[in-house]
C-alpha cells in the first residue's frame, strides 16, 4: 500500500464513522463530514500527522536489536542499550556521544526519553543546558501516549495495529510507578543512605548529589555558586542543611529526591487506565478509584502553614494539595513514603486542572473538593494567575491546554468552568496576535513564556482552542478571530515540522509517510524543579505528542461541536 492510497483509506473511514455518530444536537453530520472531508483532503495534514505518529512509535523506548541508544534502547532489558552522554549546541539538542564506561543509562521500556537540564537559564541557550542527563518519569510516558487514544485500528490486522503496541507497553511503564497505595513522578529505588526505600531520577547519582549539595554549603565555594545563583530561583541553604543533618534525617541525601506521591501523577495514571480499560476492555487493567479517592484527603483546609509561592490563591480554598503526605507531621518521619519538599505542601492549578479531568472522566465529581477544585481553576483564569499558578509548570500554555482538557475531554462542563473557557479563549487570541506582531516570522505561534522555543507552547494552545469550541467563541463575539487563530496555529505547526530518517530500521513501511521520514519539532519546556531555575524538563517526544493532539483533533473537527474527545477516532486502514 503506498502513502497515497493509505492516505484516501484513511480518509474514507474516517468520513464513514463521522457522518454514523454524530449526535442531533451538534451540527449537522453531512457539515461534520464535509469539514473532515475538506481537512484531510489537505496532505500536508494527513502525512504530518503519520509522520508524527511514525516519530513516536520510532522513539519509544523498548527492547531493540543489538545495542542502540539509550533513546530508545531498553537498557535492562534484550541486548541493552548503549550508554550515550546528551549534549546541545546552539543547532542541534540531544547530541549523543559516547560515554565512559564506568557509566551505565537506565531506562524502562514504554517509556519516551524526557531529559532535565540543570540551571538551562544561566548555563544555556534557548532554554536548553550543555549537557542534560535523561530522565525516567511516569508524567512524560502518560502525556505523550494520551493522544494516540485518537486513533482507531481495528480494521487492521493484529500484526499492524503500531499504536496498540505502543499503548501496551505505555500502560505498562506507567503502573510501575506506583508506590504503595498511589502513584509517585519517579520510580522506587532501595536506599543509597539508609535502607529506606527512596525515589529518584535513575541517572543521577546520590553520591553525585551530595557532593554538589556539600560544595554549596561550603563557606569556601560561596562565592563561586553566589555567582551561578545570581538573579536564578534556587533552593535554601537551610532546606540541603537539614537533609544532609543526619540527626534529624536519618536518610541524609536520599531525602533530596524522595518525594512523596502526589497528586498530579495519581490522577494522570488514572485517567489513562480508563482510556486504556475502554480502549480494551478485556486486558486486567482498571482505574484504580481506591488511589484516585485518596487524593481528596490531602485539601486546602484550616492549614497552619503555607509555601507562599501560591499566594494567589487566598487561605482555605478547598482545592487539592500537591503532594500527598500529612504536612503536619515531622518532615523526615517515614522516608518509605517520600519527604515533602520544603516540609510544606501546596496548592498548584496544573495540578488542580489534571486531579478535574481525572475525577470528571471516571464519574468522581462527588468527591470532597471538587467544586471547590472547579472554584480555583475559574479564579487562576479570571486573575491571569498562569503561568506562575503552576509552581511545577513554567510553560506558558500548560494550564490552558490542562484545564481546557478537562471541560471538554472529562466533560467539567460546570457554568465556572465554561466562564473560565471563555476567559481563557480570549487571553489565547490575544496572545498570538501580540506574539506575531513581535515576531512578523513567527505569525500563528504561541508564546512559551518561560520557554524561549515556541513549538510546544503552540501546540498546547491550538488544543486549547480547539478544546473550547467554536460555540464558546460564539457565544463571546469572537468567531472571526477564532477561526483565523485555530487556523493560523494549525498552519505554523505544518510549516514548522521537521522531517528525518527514523532512527530504527523497523520503523520503515509502518505508516507509510513521505520518504519514509518522521515528522519532529523542537523539545519545548514542560516541568520544573520547585525553584524553576534549578532544573527544567524538556522531551522532544512530548512535543510531537502535543502536536499531534491538534493536529488530529483539527482533523476530526473538534473545534466544530461540543462531543468529548475520542467521540470520533481517526481510523487507520
Amino acid at each position: 500500500m503506498n502513502g497515497a492510497l493509505l492516505r484516501i483509506t484513511m480518509f474514507l473511514a474516517v468520513s464513514a464513522f463521522c457522518l454514523s455518530s454524530m449526535p442531533a444536537s451538534a451540527l449537522a453530520d453531512a457539515e461534520i463530514g464535509a469539514v473532515i472531508k475538506a481537512r484531510l483532503a489537505d496532505k500536508k495534514l494527513s502525512n504530518t500527522i503519520l509522520g508524527a505518529l511514525a516519530y513516536l512509535e520510532d522513539r519509544q523506548v523498548r527492547p531493540r536489536t543489538g545495542e542502540r541508544s539509550c533513546e530508545f534502547d531498553s537498557s535492562d532489558e534484550g541486548d541493552g542499550c548503549k550508554t550515550l552522554l546528551s549534549f546541545n549546541i546552539p543547532f542541534r539538542e540531544n547530541l549523543g556521544l559516547p560515554a565512559p564506561k564506568k557509566i551505565k543509562a537506565h531506562n524502562r521500556s514504554g517509556e519516551w526519553a524526557s531529559y532535565i537540564h540543570f540551571m538551562p537559564n544561566k548555563l544555556g541557550f534557548k532554554g536548553r543546558a550543555p549537557a542534560s542527563v535523561q530522565d525516567s518519569n511516569l508524567f512524560m510516558t502518560a502525556f505523550i501516549a494520551y493522544p494516540l487514544f485518537l486513533f482507531d485500528e481495528s480494521a487492521l490486522p493484529e500484526p499492524k495495529r503500531h499504536i496498540n503496541s505502543i499503548l501496551h507497553l505505555a500502560m505498562k511503564n506507567i503502573q510501575s510507578f506506583k508506590r504503595e497505595d498511589a502513584y509517585n513522578f519517579w520510580a522506587v529505588l532501595p536506599g543509597c543512605r539508609s535502607d529506606a526505600p527512596r525515589t529518584g531520577p535513575f541517572n543521577i547519582e546520590v553520591t553525585q548529589l551530595e557532593m554538589l549539595a556539600g560544595a554549596y554549603l561550603n563557606p569556601k565555594f560561596e562565592k563561586i555558586f553566589a555567582l551561578l545563583a545570581r538573579g536564578q530561583q534556587t533552593p535554601p541553604k537551610y532546606w540541603l542543611e537539614r537533609c544532609l543533618n543526619l540527626k534529624e534525617n536519618k536518610t541524609g541525601a536520599d531525602a533530596l529526591f524522595n518525594i512523596p506521591n502526589d497528586a498530579d501523577d495519581t490522577s494522570t495514571a488514572v485517567s489513562f487506565q480508563l482510556m486504556y480499560n475502554a480502549r480494551f476492555p478485556a486486558s486486567d487493567v482498571k482505574p484504580d478509584f481506591a488511589a484516585l479517592e485518596k487524593i481528596s484527603q490531602f485539601r486546602d483546609v484550616d492549614r497552619e502553614r503555607e509555601d507562599g509561592r501560591d499566594g494567589w490563591k487566598g487561605k482555605g480554598t478547598g482545592a487539592y494539595l500537591t503532594w500527598m503526605k500529612d504536612e503536619s507531621q515531622p518532615v523526615f518521619d517515614r522516608p518509605e513514603i517520600g519527604v515533602v519538599p520544603l516540609g510544606v505542601n501546596n496548592v498548584d492549578v496544573v495540578v488542580n486542572s489534571n486531579v478535574l479531568f481525572a475525577m470528571a472522566l471516571t464519574g468522581r465529581k462527588d468527591l470532597p473538593g471538587y467544586q471547590d477544585c472547579v472554584n480555583l481553576i475559574l479564579k487562576a483564569a479570571e486573575k491571569h494567575a498562569w503561568p506562575e499558578a503552576g509552581l511545577y509548570y513554567p510553560q506558558n500554555m500548560i494550564f490552558p491546554y490542562t484545564a481546557s482538557r478537562a471541560y471538554r475531554d472529562g466533560s467539567a462542563r460546570e457554568p465556572e468552568m465554561k466562564a473560565a473557557m471563555q476567559r481563557i479563549m480570549r487571553d489565547l487570541i490575544v496572545a498570538q496576535k501580540d506574539w506575531g506582531e513581535k515576531n512578523p516570522t513567527r505569525r500563528g505561534a504561541f508564546p512559551g513564556g518561560d520557554d524561549k522555543s515556541d513549538h510546544l507552547a503552540s501546540a498546547l494552545a491550538v488544543t486549547t482552542l480547539v478544546n473550547i469550541g467554536r460555540q464558546n467563541a460564539v457565544e463571546a463575539g469572537l468567531l472571526k478571530e477564532y477561526d483565523q487563530a485555530v487556523f493560523s496555529g494549525v498552519q505554523y505547526l505544518l510549516n514548522q515540522a521537521i522531517w528525518d530518517k527514523p532512527k530504527n530500521p523497523e520503523t520503515v513501511g509502518k505508516f507509510k509517510t513521505p520518504g519514509d521520514k518522521c515528522a519532529t519539532w523542537l523539545s519545548g519546556l514542560f516541568f520544573a524543579a520547585s525553584f524553576w531555575d534549578l532544573a527544567h524538563w524538556r522531551s522532544q517526544a512530548f512535543t510531537v505528542a502535543m502536536v499531534l493532539e491538534a493536529l488530529t483533533k483539527y482533523a476530526l473537527a473538534y473545534d466544530c461541536d461540543d462531543v468529548p474527545a475520542c467521540y470520533r477516532k481517526l481510523k487507520l486502514n
